[in-house]
């Protein structure tokens, strides 16, 4: 999830899924991708539902073993 989109910033955005009336809604792995990647920038991710935190430039081998560890 990109943390800063035009419409809502991915914290609104994750907290929404969150919400939905869906049964996977609670379930769906939803990583945070940003450059913010102090303590508080965590938690607050955290706080709106997102499963884990990815720093930008995002490297790709670390996404990989990301993706492995919710996609398995």
């Amino acid at each position: 999830m990109d943390m800063r989109m035009p419409v809502m910033d991915g914290c609104q955005a994750a907290s929404a899924i969150r919400a939905l009336n869906r049964t996977d809604a609670s379930t769906v792995p939803i990583v945070a991708a940003t450059a913010n990647v102090l303590a508080e920038d965590i938690a607050q991710t955290t706080q709106a539902g997102m499963n884990d935190h990815i720093s930008k430039p995002i490297n790709f081998e670390n996404l990989k073993k990301l993706l492995q560890k919710y996609l398995a």
